[in-house]
């Protein structure tokens, strides 16, 4: 994760922005959020985990939840900012899940990054899930539904993941531009 050429092109983008997709402005990135919160609720959770966390908007809000939180992105200017934004987290630059921390999160949130994996790497991802997170544990996966410029689509890659997990228990909720779920293992 992602392919190489994927991985130039996000890396540009951060080179040109320390805001690409407008994370702290756009009404549809705040929406996002609130919905991506609402669906996690306000219990603390031990250990959370983040991939993908691009500049840390997310992050930030995510850290209140979380006696301590790691996140990761592939993209080193990225896992900077996202550092400046969120003090209190551990924040890693590497690849999901080829370099994932040995951690046990009680929550995870993997938001509008699944489709930069191919299907194996969601297989690998599932079975990093599987043997370090707790009963209870919960995966909160947050889908863009339009075109990724990806070989998978965000919806697909999300039901990849829940294949591999099996969850216990499934919450599914769709918003305008987006698709929300929440497993629990």
């Amino acid at each position: 994760m992602p392919d190489p050429r994927t991985l130039a092109h996000l890396s540009a983008l951060y080179q040109g922005s320390d805001d690409p997709w407008h994370h702290r402005s756009s009404d549809y990135e705040q929406r996002k959020y609130a919905a991506t919160l609402d669906l996690i609720g306000p219990a603390r959770v031990a250990q959370g985990l983040e991939v993908g966390c691009g500049n840390g908007t997310l992050t930030a809000r995510l850290l209140p939840l979380c006696d301590r939180l790691v996140a990761i992105d592939c993209v080193a200017a990225a896992a900077d900012l996202a550092r400046a934004a969120a003090p209190g987290a551990q924040v890693l630059c590497g690849q999901a899940p080829a370099d994932l921390p040995d951690i046990r999160p009680d929550l995870v949130v993997l938001s509008e990054v699944l489709y930069y994996l191919r299907p194996d790497e969601i297989a690998d991802l599932a079975a990093w899930l599987r043997d370090r997170m707790p009963p209870g544990g919960r995966v909160a996966i947050v889908s863009w539904t339009g075109e990724t410029g990806e070989a998978l689509r965000g919806p697909e890659a999300a039901r990849l993941l829940a294949a591999g997990l099996a969850p216990r228990q499934t919450r599914h909720r769709c918003e305008t531009g987006f698709d929300l779920d929440l497993l629990t293992v």
